[in-house]
């Protein structure tokens, strides 16, 4: 079986880690042909691929190039005599519809809220409804029931519809669980990691440190895009938070935090989250339905509308009247029942199988 994988980039965001991973050495290599088409710069994430994996960089240059973007595509469908085309994320998604033939299955995998959906793309998400998600032979992954049951109460869709978790790399589990304790002479180091977009409501998370920048509590931030009026902020208020660059080991980083950190508006199924989970870090998450929905207990929950409620909360896991250590450790077990490699790619493979009969 040969599958054509398309993505527009290959940034640190979820899906794209999503993706890699399971093109890795032990991944899906093991069970089918892979080739890998991307559209544009940045390529961070290139060098985790098994070497099997055949990849195609298209150089995209933006939209007057759709027809040139097309035809290439198409041309990687026929030469390489592919059985089925699986995309991620939009454009992505109605490129691919346009350039796959009719005979061929296009798969493609869902990986925000449809409904709270920010992003500014308005135009390409109106494009992806009426090119893609309104043919009755589309095909649509989502990573949990939540997210379809979302999708499918905003959108008009007569095609076939999978549910498929995430999974995380292996490595997170390797670290063994530790006991937190705070203590008053010590810094509290918290983690958020994510691409600098507006779902990730990285401002708010800004103002709830601003209420906690005469304690020792610390936050690094890791992601990828615009950071300037972020860090504006976090200078003129003198904030304790550093915005850092994407990092390929994060799996050797996330053991050095005390706490893990998102403040989203939307998500789908964030492995970031599941990663941080698996290295044994307490979970503090905004309220939304679809973190609960996949998180469930294993979490602390913060208001995405009162930032002094979530700041007196992180005060209160410091002064340890709230114990996130047993969390912790529940939390690691939970991850290490759901999101494993070998169960997602063995499912993964069982859709490819019932697309091709």
């Amino acid at each position: 079986m040969k599958i054509l994988h398309v993505i527009n980039s290959m940034t640190m965001g979820g899906a794209e880690i999503l993706l890699t991973n399971s093109l890795s050495p032990g991944g899906l290599s093991e069970h089918v042909e892979n080739h890998l088409a991307y559209f544009k710069f940045p390529t961070y994430l290139l060098h985790r691929l098994d070497k099997k994996i055949k990849v195609h960089f298209l150089n995209y240059k933006g939209i007057t190039d759709i027809v040139r973007l097309v035809n290439d595509l198409n041309k990687i469908i026929h030469t390489n005599k592919i059985d089925i085309v699986h995309s991620h994320l939009n454009p992505a998604s109605f490129y691919s519809e346009l350039a796959c033939p009719s005979h061929i299955p296009h798969l493609h995998t869902m990986h925000n809220t449809y409904s709270t959906d920010l992003s500014p793309r308005t135009l390409l998400k109106f494009f992806e409804r009426i090119l893609f998600f309104n043919k009755k032979n589309a095909k649509l992954i989502f990573l949990s029931e939540f997210t379809k049951k979302d999708f499918l109460s905003t959108v008009k869709f007569k095609g076939d519809s999978f549910v498929l978790n995430n999974f995380i790399d292996d490595s997170f589990f390797l670290h063994p669980q530790k006991k937190i304790t705070f203590s008053a002479d010590k810094e509290i180091r918290i983690v958020a990691v994510g691409n600098f977009r507006t779902q990730k409501n990285y401002f708010y998370l800004l103002d709830i440190f601003r209420k906690l920048k005469n304690r020792k509590i610390h936050l690094d931030i890791y992601g990828d895009g615009n950071i300037k009026k972020l860090q504006e902020t976090i200078i003129n208020f003198k904030i304790n938070v550093l915005l850092k660059n994407p990092v390929k080991n994060i799996n050797f980083i996330l053991k050095d935090y005390d706490l893990f950190i998102m403040s989203s508006k939307n998500e789908g199924f964030p492995l970031s989250v599941f990663e941080a989970m698996a290295a044994g870090l307490p979970l503090l998450l905004s309220d939304i339905d679809p973190l609960k929905s996949i998180v469930k207990e294993n979490a602390i929950y913060f208001p995405l509308n009162d930032s002094e409620t979530a700041a007196n909360i992180i005060i209160d896991i410091s002064e340890n009247k709230i114990n996130v250590s047993e969390m912790a450790a529940k939390a690691k077990q939970y991850a290490n029942q759901t999101v494993r490699k070998d169960i997602y790619i063995y499912k993964l493979i069982n859709i490819y199988k019932k697309l091709i009969e």
